[in-house]
């Protein structure tokens, strides 16, 4: 049996992941522009509506791009940066403009950024979304209950410690999913554990209590923890 081609309720097949309209297109999950090249085998996708697909792109671009400038510091690509990255702010200047104009200087001559809240949200919710219904087959459309975004560096000890230590799953995943699956096959899951799909680019977790739960951090850097009811 393949996880991969699993679904823990056939009537969601066809369903987008993040809307829950028609699924006409797939979605990767998490986005290949958080990722570097070569990817990694087997990354999950999702399906997922020609209208999300299409208005996730500019969003993403924009969250990668800011990302990368705060860890560098500098809006202005060098050897530094991610060659993806890299080549992205020098083939669209307005992006970099974008985020340069984020920017200001504190009293202690440090640059300080202030994201796009929209956009970031907008992304975040969407790897949230995709990672629901790729591990628990679950669309989660509706508005979460919590949802939790902080550069890592500036959590305190214990946010930190908190965030990075999985609450022990004392269920099952949905029976049929693809957790529940990977699980009985004795396969690496994301499902209650850190599931690293690129080392020092991205890892996630999912988990189910009182609620669904998704936890992710993106270039060992953006802590990111989305929650429903």
């Amino acid at each position: 049996m393949d996880p991969q081609k699993l679904f823990s309720d056939s009537r969601f097949d066809d369903r987008c992941a993040h809307c829950n309209g028609q699924a006409d297109t797939r979605d990767h999950v998490p986005s290949k522009v958080l990722l570097d090249k070569p990817y990694p085998g087997s990354l999950p996708v999702v399906g997922c509506c020609a209208v999300c697909n299409a208005g996730f792109s500019d969003d993403e671009a924009y969250v990668a791009a800011f990302l990368e400038c705060v860890i560098r510091g500098t809006t202005v690509p060098d050897d530094r940066f991610r060659p993806k990255i890299a080549a992205l702010l020098k083939r669209r200047p307005n992006l970099a403009e974008r985020i340069e104009s984020s920017k200001s200087i504190a009293s202690s001559g440090i640059p300080e950024w202030s994201p796009d809240g929209e956009s970031l949200r907008k992304v975040v919710l969407k790897l949230a979304r995709g990672h629901i219904a790729y591990e628990l087959g679950q669309q989660r459309p509706e508005e979460p209950l919590r949802v939790d975004i902080a550069p890592f560096n500036l959590m305190t000890p214990e946010r930190r410690r908190e965030f990075e230590e999985i609450p022990p799953q004392y269920l099952y995943p949905e029976l049929g999913s693809r957790s529940f699956i990977t699980l009985m096959e004795g396969k690496p899951c994301a499902y209650g554990v850190w599931l690293v799909v690129q080392s020092g680019r991205y890892r996630y977790a999912v988990g189910q209590g009182e609620g669904d739960w998704v936890r992710f951090m993106i270039g060992e850097y953006l802590a990111c923890r989305v929650e429903w009811d």
